[in-house]
């Protein structure tokens, strides 16, 4: 296939909107429809060699896959290396394995899978991680894996229904998004299935006409540009993504491919500048979003948006190295594809066996200080998760004191709490994350028992600010006045990968601010509950109440993931919130009704 200036051009109008659009700038986004463009491009320039060589009987898949290897691996192993180098020195046990099941995921392009089944309640936040965009390139080859296989058949018994053939990946695949959208809404956004029909529409265009009997139309493809800039300017950050909207990046990126030959956008794509990015575009989206994670990663707040656009000049410098100094020594030909392999291989081997590694040994917590009697990082899922087990439907018979503690995962935060600092000796616990006060009378017959029955029952509030019921109300109600007790929220800040790095000296008079997020939280809950039955949870840690403790006085962190406790984190906390006084008036109150 005739190279063609304007798509480096347009590889340019799909990389700095993503760029953008990730730096936090609201004008841009809808910059993230660049992804649907660069896999409406890899469809038309990939099918469009494939079926050029097919038809002059030359076709090979492993000089295919060879061509694939040359593109792809050497800059992307040279960004994952420098993103372990990176982590070692700024992130914590648990973010650091993280990254290592990413190396190892990314390496066998497949970290689109690992994020579908990994992406929940406890996963780490997409912000800080640095190989989050390779999901894309795991879509990419899982496509090229089967499509080149299939177009060859096709081919060979009916050149003339190839196009038919991309049209019919096309339309399952968009139907199949259709559905995925609210049955599987992480699956739709990372998988094959549901982003094929974008590689397809370029392939489409690339084997409806051969390109030299394809004749330039300078409406049409200002109209495929209006498209795309319709796209960006006006979809919302959290768009649905692929949906029927990404239908206006795509189609404008294909009416572009086909018909953009001459005109103002051919001239605009084709000029040195729009080229020169575009040539620079695959290293640069490699390169912007670690440089965008570890930013977040190494401030103790969040990052100025200011911040993350002065990293966007970084990102193609060092793209532009990446392009000059690995992409383009390894994709000429003068390199022979034997050498190649013979760095390839073992870099691949090293990268698996430093995932897997980073994986097994929980990010390597010995690389800081170690707390005595610290819990292994990520083991505080499960610590709290197992409160689960005491989600049953009765209290045991026989039981005087009865405690019914009512709340999501900081509701269960809460229950270790009690446990830890034996805060509530000779009672039956009983935890529910699927009663909901708010409902009154709906409630089924047999919560109903359970609020009843209850002679506590405590309420924790979420760490986020949420929509419910006047708290007021609740303690005014017969089956709960004078036994409801509100439990507020918490948070440990941003970000608390800088701290990790604190020696153990220093790690007791560690602060770190609370985020907005929970402040707002503290203010919206405090206002709908009565104040005598209000533990305020940010107070019995915070003096000035904006600025939270990260360790015990051991150096043990209270909280991985900045909201939910560690067992330390539940000792620590739980000692100083059951000696607020709303916390003690009501237990008092239970211990008078018992006598």
């Amino acid at each position: 296939m005739k190279h063609r200036r304007e798509i480096d051009g347009l590889r340019t109008v799909a990389v700095l909107p993503v760029l953008l659009s990730h730096a936090g700038l609201s004008l841009f986004a809808g910059g993230f429809v660049g992804v649907d463009i660069f896999f409406v491009i890899s469809g038309y320039l990939i099918t469009g060699i494939i079926v050029s060589e097919l038809d002059e009987q030359r076709f090979s898949i492993l000089r295919f896959y060879e061509r694939r290897t040359r593109r792809l691996l050497p800059a992307l192993f040279v960004v994952m290396a420098a993103c372990l180098i990176a982590g070692w020195f700024l992130m914590s046990a648990d973010a650091y394995q993280n990254l290592g099941q990413s190396v190892v995921a990314t390496t066998l392009f497949s970290n689109n899978i690992l994020l579908t089944i990994t992406s929940g309640y406890w996963d780490m936040e997409s912000q800080f991680k640095p190989l989050l965009h390779t999901w894309s390139l795991g879509v990419e080859e899982q496509y090229y894996i089967v499509v080149p296989l299939l177009l060859a058949g096709v081919h060979r018994y009916s050149r003339r229904h190839v196009p038919l053939a991309f049209a019919a990946i096309g339309v399952v695949s968009f139907a199949l998004c259709l559905w995925s959208i609210r049955a599987h809404p992480v699956g739709n956004f990372y998988l094959l299935h549901t982003r094929a029909w974008e590689l397809a529409a370029g392939g489409w265009a690339a084997t409806i006409r051969s390109p030299e009997s394809q004749r330039g139309s300078g409406t049409l493809s200002l109209l495929g540009l209006l498209m795309i800039a319709a796209a960006v300017f006006t979809l919302s950050e959290g768009s649905p993504s692929p949906s029927p909207a990404m239908l206006l990046p795509v189609a404008g990126t294909t009416l572009i491919l086909l018909y953009c030959r001459a005109g103002l956008v051919h001239r605009l794509l084709s000029s040195a500048p729009m080229v020169g990015i575009g040539l620079i575009s695959y290293s640069t989206y490699l390169w912007h979003q670690p440089l965008f994670a570890f930013l977040r990663i190494a401030s103790s707040n969040p990052p100025a948006t200011w911040q993350f656009v002065a990293l966007i000049p970084v990102a193609l410098a060092l793209a532009w190295v990446s392009w000059r100094f690995v992409e383009r020594p390894f994709r000429s030909r003068s390199m022979r594809f034997r050498t190649i392999a013979a760095v390839l291989a073992p870099s691949a081997f090293a990268l698996l066996v430093l995932g897997a590694a980073l994986h097994l040994r929980g990010g390597l917590p010995q690389r800081f200080d170690v707390a005595p009697d610290a819990d292994r990082p990520a083991t505080y899922k499960a610590y709290n998760m197992r409160v689960l087990e005491m989600k049953v439907d009765r209290f045991p018979p026989g039981a005087r004191q009865r405690a019914l503690v009512l709340g999501n995962s900081t509701g269960r935060d809460f229950v270790n709490m009690i446990r830890e600092a034996n805060a509530l000796p000779g009672y039956a616990i009983v935890y529910r994350d699927d009663l909901d006060l708010c409902e009154g009378q709906r409630l089924s017959a047999g919560k109903r028992a359970l609020v009843t029955a209850a002679t506590l029952v405590v309420l924790v509030y979420d760490h986020k600010p949420r929509q419910t019921c006047d708290g007021r109300q609740l303690a005014r109600d017969p089956n709960l006045q004078g036994k409801i007790v509100f439990i507020g929220p918490k948070d440990f800040g941003t970000n608390l990968n800088p701290y990790a790095r604190l020696p153990l000296s220093e790690r007791a008079a560690a602060r770190v601010q609370l985020s907005n997020q929970a402040l707002a939280a503290s203010r919206l809950y405090r206002a709908i509950t009565p104040a005598g039955l209000y533990v305020d949870v940010i107070a019995a840690l915070s003096p000035d109440g904006r600025h939270m403790p990260i360790f015990d006085s051991q150096g043990r962190i209270l909280s991985e993931d900045r909201v939910h406790v560690t067992r330390a984190g539940a000792r620590f906390v739980g000692a100083r919130v059951f000696r607020q006084p709303a916390w003690q008036q009501i237990i008092a109150r239970d211990a008078e009704r018992l006598d």
